[in-house]
Formats: C-alpha cells, structure tokens, sequence
C-alpha cells in the first residue's frame, strides 16, 4: 500500500490516531482558526475521495473474493456520493455525520470509528463499496447512500451480506428489500400525509383544488395529495396540471377560477380579519414545485383574483427563496418539512450554532436528517451488549422517540423511521414553525 492509501486509511479513524500528525495536534486544532481546521479537514477527506478508487479497485470484497472481517463494533460504514452527479449532497451529509459522531472533536474521547467509501454516484460502485465496508473493514452497520438507483443497489448488497444499512432516500419501497434495510428519510408520503391532516384537522379544510406540474414529481405528490384528501372526507375539486416549460399560468388559473362561478354559495362571507371575500367554490390551492416556479404562479394568481384561499406547498417551499415571490401574497401559506432553522426548538437552535460555527453555514434538511440518523446509530453502538449486527439491528428497532434536530424519531416494524413533521408558515415577510 502506497503513502497515500495509508493516508487515506488512517483518515477513515482519525480521532485515535490523530497522533501520526504530532503529539500536540489536538491542542493546534483548538487553538487555530475556524477556518485552518476546516482546511485540514478539507484537505484529509480530498485525499481520501483522491485516491479511494486506487486503494479499494471497484469490486474489492465481492462475493467469494475475500473472507469476512470480524465485526468491530464501532466502525460505522458510510456510502455517500462525494464525487459525481450528487457529490455536493453527499459532501454535506458527510459534514453532519462527521459532526454528529464527534471524530474530529479534539475535545471528545470517543472509540466510534467512521470509515468513508464515495460510490461516485454510481449504484454499480455503491454495491462494491458495501461489500468491501462489510468484508475488508468489518463494519457493524452503513450510513446512506442518497440517490434512489445507488440506495436500490447498496440495499441490495447490504441485505445479501447481512449487515444493517441506514439509507437516506426517498426511494419508494426501499425498505421491501430486505430486514437489514432502514430509512431514516422524511418520504413524499409522510409529508403529504402530514400537510392534508394539518389542512383538514386543525384548519378544518375541506375543499382543495391543485396546480402541478406534468412531470414525475409532481404527478406524484398530486396523487398521493387526492388519496390523503379522500381518506380525510375532504373533496378534490379541480386538478391541473401544467407544463414545466411554462411561464404564462393563465388557461391553468381560469379553469379553477371557474369554481367561483360553479359554486352553490356566491354569498360573501367574512374573513378572520373581517374583510370581506368572494367564495373561491374552493378552500385551499395546492401547488407542488419549486420556489423558481412559484415565484411565477403567485402573482398570476393574484392577477386572476385568485384570492381568499390558503396556499399549500410541499418541503420545496422551505427557502427564503420563496419569499422572492412576494411575501404579501404568500403570507399565511401552509407547507411541511423534516426540519426548519427557523424553529422553536432549542435542540434546534443549538444545532444550528453548532453547525455553523463548524462548518460557516446553516443546515439544510438533508443535513439534519444525516445528523440524527448518525446520531441514533452512535446512540445505539454506545450502549452495552451490542457487538453483533444483528444485535445492532434489534437495538434499531427498539429504538422510541430519539429526541434530535428533526423531532423525535422512532423506526417501524417496516424499518422506515417515524419522524416528526414541521409544520411552517409565512408571517410578516418570514417563515416560521406552527407545529
């Protein structure tokens, strides 16, 4: 093995071996700079992804081409895309990871090991890198990947090799693979599940129509949008969708606008602030797409004299980019996600110190779901009696209500974490959690 594989290896557990460095690195890393410590970091995992291609060749570990490794039952695998298509995720999801395992803190004693793969965004990598994790370095349990093709691909080998694998995609039916394949990921499902009972239960809606765009996403989330409506008694009145390549919404806008003409009731009603307002013949809009395209829908439908209606959205409205489109006509707009910095939580409000403290930035959801998911694996790994996969694996599914950034978490009999929902709203020009 060349200098740089050994250098490589010696990253991927760092924090008892820092002492190859100098003695006295753990009292230089307090004392630089933020910025010098990350440039280390920097510099060690850009080492690491550099040559994990020469140190572990795409295949290492297949089946039948080396023994199995006994199982240390601290070194937590992780298959993340850190180069490639996803490589700007992966590279963040790593960030939590590595923050919430405590390796690089010079001031935590503490025997996790993190052994880092980049499957490229490949699934065909992600599989091998499974297989060398489990057989050459004798991991008890993986961390990801993301992408929906590697999460199928990885899961897949996981389950083969008997070794419990945590993904972090939305991919429907990833958990059908196999008992040794967790999720720790906020899915469609869940959010729409979450945005139609709050709509219907709390703000005792009832009739919806919807505007989405033609593409696989958003004819996803209006399907599973009309189930959740129907399964709550409500009615779908009207859904439209539209092109993704469009900019004029105005035939969309005026085929729901034709409910105010068709709906028995014309009477004016009083709104909460007291102004009066036109029946709609519908209660809420629900839009399902980016902030770019929202930015082009709201103020057409302001135009159409779309008014008196609540606005919902989907996780991809939790950006300040949203209010781009106008605070004033986005005020009291509903939408769900699996983490909000603008929380009241202080758990959250710590997190958010602490990352950017860490890291100059503030986290995205896709990091605070990396960072509890690694937290209940650390959780798990510290605690007495576990020493075999299969014993992490029961521990996983013990596991109830873990307090972390993204509410509190539990995993079903399926093996797809339960999580909290943020419920979020515009008020006064900024987003905020209701719930």
């Amino acid at each position: 093995m060349d200098s740089r594989a050994f250098f490589c290896r010696r990253i991927s557990s760092f924090h008892i071996e820092y002492i190859e460095f100098g003695n006295h690195f753990g009292d230089y890393m307090r004392e630089e700079s933020h910025l010098k410590r990350l440039l280390i970091l920097s510099i060690a995992l850009a080492l690491f992804v550099w040559d994990a291609s020469a140190a572990f060749p795409a295949g290492a570990g297949a089946k039948g081409s080396v023994l199995s490794k006994q199982v240390d039952r601290y070194a937590i695998g992780c298959v993340l895309p850190l180069s490639g298509r996803y490589a700007a995720a992966g590279n963040r999801v790593l960030d939590a990871i590595i923050l919430a395992s405590g390796v690089f803190d010079p001031l935590v004693k503490t025997p996790i090991k993190i052994i880092i793969e980049d499957s490229q965004s490949q699934p065909e990598t992600a599989r091998a890198a499974v297989a060398k994790l489990v057989l050459e370095d004798g991991v008890i349990c993986i961390l990801g990947p993301l992408g929906a093709d590697e999460s199928k691909d990885a899961a897949g080998e996981a389950q083969r090799l008997k070794v419990p694998i945590i993904t972090l995609t939305q991919r429907e039916g990833i958990t059908d693979i196999g008992n040794y394949v967790f999720r720790s990921y906020l899915t469609n499902r869940a959010e729409i599940e979450s945005l139609v009972k709050y709509a219907i239960q709390e703000m005792a809606l009832s009739r919806f129509a919807v505007l989405y765009p033609d593409d696989d996403y958003g004819r996803e989330m209006e399907k599973m949008f009309r189930e959740g409506v129907l399964r709550g008694k409500g009615k779908i009145l009207k859904a439209i969708p539209y092109q993704t390549t469009e900019t004029d919404f105005a035939d969309e806008i005026k085929s729901i606008s034709a409910l105010k003409q068709s709906s028995s009731s014309m009477k004016k009603g009083k709104s909460p602030e007291g102004e009066d307002k036109p029946d709609m013949g519908f209660e809420a809009l629900f839009i399902p797409d980016s902030p770019e395209r929202i930015r082009m829908i709201v103020p057409q439908l302001a135009f159409h004299d779309i008014r008196g209606v609540k606005l919902l959205g989907t996780s991809t409205w939790d950006t300040p980019d949203i209010l781009k489109a106008g605070s004033e006509l986005l005020e009291g707009a509903i939408f769900v996600d699996a983490f909000s910095p603008y929380s009241f939580y202080p758990e959250v409000n710590d997190f958010t110190d602490l990352y950017y403290t860490n890291y100059s930035r503030e986290p995205d959801a896709v990091e605070a779901l990396a960072y509890d998911a690694a937290g209940v694996v650390v959780k798990s790994l510290m605690e007495d009696g576990i020493k075999t996969r299969d014993q992490f694996r029961a521990n996983l599914l013990d596991i109830r209500n873990y307090r972390g950034v993204t509410g509190k978490t539990s995993f079903s009999e399926g093996r797809d974490a339960r999580k909290d929902v943020f419920v979020l709203t515009i008020k006064d020009g900024e987003i905020i959690q209701i719930k």
